[in-house]
């Protein structure tokens, strides 16, 4: 019943019906500028008023959300329209409780959009986690401040301490505790979608959220409450009466509330949810639609998703893993247009002495149904003043769609590309045609290796650069990069895994969300460990190449011997892939 309760929810959901969520929203709009329209002696006009400005802005916006879903620009406006318009909500909410209603329209939408948002690096984590505990612990502060202020109201024997006690609970009410509810929402929002926690996959992250939402959405009553208490005992003989018991009840219930949010924060019980599983092995179906020739030994493969729905969106730089019909998984580059989500589109060069993944590959035809997982980016498009692209072989199709992206934004690149033979080497022709002052061709039978160092010499400070290809090249250019650009940065991308180097000893796992410690053998890997507790644990290729097993670290150093991470990410201490890696020390915490 449960499983197909969730089913029926997909069918409907804003990601199946984009354009109906958005038109219901543009609806409710216009029901909210009717409510909170202001008229003569209504309670807060100045909040109503920015409330009608703001349903208009956000009726307009839907229905043209709505128009151009959906095409990929407005599923971000609507994303982050809907992401920055929940807090604004809340303000609204005070004067009448109908914005409550738009809060979780603008969250179902949001979540059911399945945002997919960049990962936030260590130190921006830090500056948004600072933040989010500063405003918290101000949010937890007030409440057992306004508690206080709620019970000397109360019980006061004085009309003077009674009547000033609530009027200073109006000023906290109004002036201090809307900002620090935004603020906290706003930052706890940005850590739940910048960070691997995210914001439906783990109970407890969940379980947050929805306590951030129900207390400024019980708020909007008891601010009314403390505006009636402040008239009342303008009279001397007045008392609070029930109404100031209610009052106590629901600030008390509001710091307790807030206290279960901080345990949670530490204490991160329950797993993930169904959606987190869900996303634990993201296997989708898809349909090989063409299959062409692009070089001898190379075929391009398009791949459609079965059904009406549209893939998952990706970035330059990132792959997907292609599951065989025979259950083989293999790693290949998306080379297609970022833009069109209706398609992918990947490059696989026959490799008759490897382990059979290419030559299955190739025996795929028009109509053949396989199943992928969804994107991952570990060799992402770094800010830099200036490219220089090294591709070897099929080394080249990573970069396929970057080159468009920087050629968009104005950025000046080269790119250098070595193979075999020019018949064996995929999209030469086009490149050399398309960027005939930017691409250098160089095939072995006819031309000599490139003078790499002095190639990287003539690339200003800071620049960029990027390899792929056979492990002879990434070794060539990673020793020509600290004399030809030893103010560049390098990032590579390798077929297969390196050798692994250093001794092997036991250390101890804690697995700090699962609440188990699991022991290391010298002979044996992390993610073995890991697998024990939590078979959920995605992997993939396990030899460190693919990415798809990163896990966070909480405490410990990790000792890195995985292909991933770039040469200048190698001192990282968050991040660690269990399948390759190990400690260093005796102990390593990891958030599983």
């Amino acid at each position: 019943m449960t499983k197909s309760l969730f089913h029926d929810w997909r069918k409907m959901s804003p990601r199946a019906r984009p354009r109906r969520w958005q038109l219901g929203f543009a609806a409710f709009s216009v029901v909210a500028i009717l409510v909170l329209f202001p008229g003569e002696n209504t309670l807060l006009p100045t909040i109503r008023t920015m409330g009608v400005i703001g349903y208009a802005v956000a009726a307009a916006l839907s229905l043209g959300c709505a128009v151009g879903l959906p095409k990929p620009g407005a599923r971000r406006l609507a994303i982050g329209f809907h992401l920055a318009f929940v807090p604004l909500q809340f303000l609204f909410a005070f004067p009448n409780p109908v914005p409550n209603f738009g809060i979780a329209l603008s969250v179902a939408i949001v979540v059911g959009l399945r945002p997919r948002f960049p990962r936030l690096s260590l130190r921006v984590r830090k500056i948004w986690l600072i933040m989010h505990i500063g405003f918290s612990v101000g949010w937890l502060g007030l409440s057992l401040g306004m508690l206080t202020l709620a019970l000397v109201g109360l019980l006061a024997d004085t009309h003077a301490v009674r009547h000033g006690a609530y009027e200073i609970f109006h000023v906290f009410d109004l002036v201090i505790v809307i900002p620090s509810v935004v603020l906290t929402i706003v930052t706890g929002l940005v850590l739940s979608l910048g960070t691997p926690w995210g914001l439906v996959k783990h109970r407890w992250v969940l379980t947050k959220f929805l306590i951030s939402l129900s207390i400024p959405a019980a708020a909007a009553v008891e601010s009314r409450w403390v505006s009636e208490l402040v008239a009342r005992t303008k009279d001397p003989a007045a008392t609070a009466g029930s109404l100031g018991v209610a009052l106590v009840v629901t600030v008390g219930c509001f710091a307790i509330s807030l206290w279960a949010a901080t345990i949670l924060s530490v204490s991160k019980p329950w797993g993930r949810t169904r959606w987190g599983r869900d996303d634990s092995d993201p296997s989708l179906p898809v349909i090989v639609t063409h299959r062409r020739r692009v070089a001898e030994d190379t075929v391009e493969l398009t791949l459609a998703s079965v059904g009406a729905h549209r893939l998952p969106p990706w970035t330059p730089g990132a792959h997907v893993d292609l599951i065989m019909p025979s259950g083989l998984i293999r790693q290949y580059s998306l080379c297609g247009d970022p833009a069109d989500t209706h398609e992918y589109r990947l490059a696989v060069l026959r490799e008759d002495s490897g382990r059979g993944g290419s030559v299955e590959a190739h025996a795929l035809t028009r109509g053949a149904e396989v199943r992928i997982r969804r994107p991952r980016n570990n060799f992402p498009i770094a800010e830099a003043p200036a490219y220089l692209f090294v591709a070897g072989g099929i080394g080249i199709t990573p970069f396929l769609p970057m080159l468009p992206r920087l050629t968009v934004a104005g950025v000046p690149w080269r790119l250098v590309y070595r193979g075999r033979s020019l018949a064996r080497m995929a999209y030469a022709g086009p490149l050399a045609a398309t960027y005939p002052d930017q691409v250098s061709l160089y095939p072995a039978d006819t031309c000599p290796r490139p003078d790499l160092t002095a190639l990287m010499r003539t690339l200003p400070d800071r620049s960029a650069v990027y390899c792929c290809g056979p492990t002879r090249l990434i070794e060539a250019v990673t020793e020509a990069m600290p004399i030809g650009c030893p103010q560049g940065t390098l990032h590579v991308e390798r077929f297969a895994s390196t050798a692994r180097s250093g001794e092997n000893h036991a250390f101890e796992a804690e697995l700090r969300r699962s609440g188990r410690t699991v022991s290391v053998p010298a002979d044996g890997t992390l993610l073995a460990a890991i697998h024990e507790v939590d078979p959920a644990v995605p992997a993939s290729c396990v030899d460190g190449v693919c990415g798809s097993c990163l896990t966070p670290v909480l405490a410990g150093v990790p000792d890195h011997r995985d292909d991933v991470l770039q040469p200048h990410e190698r001192d990282r201490t968050d991040v660690i892939y269990p399948c390759v890696s190990r400690a260093r020390g005796g102990k390593i915490v990891l958030d599983v």
